[in-house]
């Protein structure tokens, strides 16, 4: 379904003449099709999609932050605003903060590796790693 969703909107935003996002998805699009090649010539999935968005996110996130910094100039730091917006439409609802904190302490996890993996098993890919460790280790320190 993100595959497709992808495909359609990389194509549209060729359409449009939108060449930001019509290079962001064509990018992102070559870089699933690179990783499915890679793991023994599979067809992508949404799980390819993901990985690559979030790699993506991880570059254009620190970017935003150079940006925020001034060592960036604001057009590419606007620039990499508009990627990441763009790109937060491939992932599926990210967990806010409170979310996270009440699914850990709904968990029954008694130490963070446990709340970690309970995560991991119930909202794959709805998280940032590093928020759910700081708030395991907050609720169950």
């Amino acid at each position: 379904m993100l595959l497709e969703k992808l495909k359609k909107e990389s194509l549209q935003a060729r359409k449009d003449k939108d060449q930001i996002k019509a290079s962001l998805l064509s990018t992102v699009l070559s870089q699933v099709k690179t990783i499915a090649i890679d793991d023994g010539h599979r067809e992508p999935n949404d799980q390819d999609v993901i990985q690559v968005v979030k790699k993506f996110l991880k570059s254009i996130e620190e970017n935003i932050e150079l940006g925020k910094q001034g060592k960036l100039s604001q057009e590419a730091y606007e620039q990499a605003q508009k990627e990441k917006e763009i790109l937060l439409e491939f992932l599926p609802k990210q967990l806010s903060e409170e979310e996270i904190r009440e699914i850990i302490k709904n968990s029954g996890a008694k130490n963070i590796g446990e709340a970690m993996k309970y995560l991991k098993e119930h909202y794959p890919d709805q998280y940032d790693g590093k928020t759910a460790s700081k708030i395991a280790k907050e609720v169950l320190g």
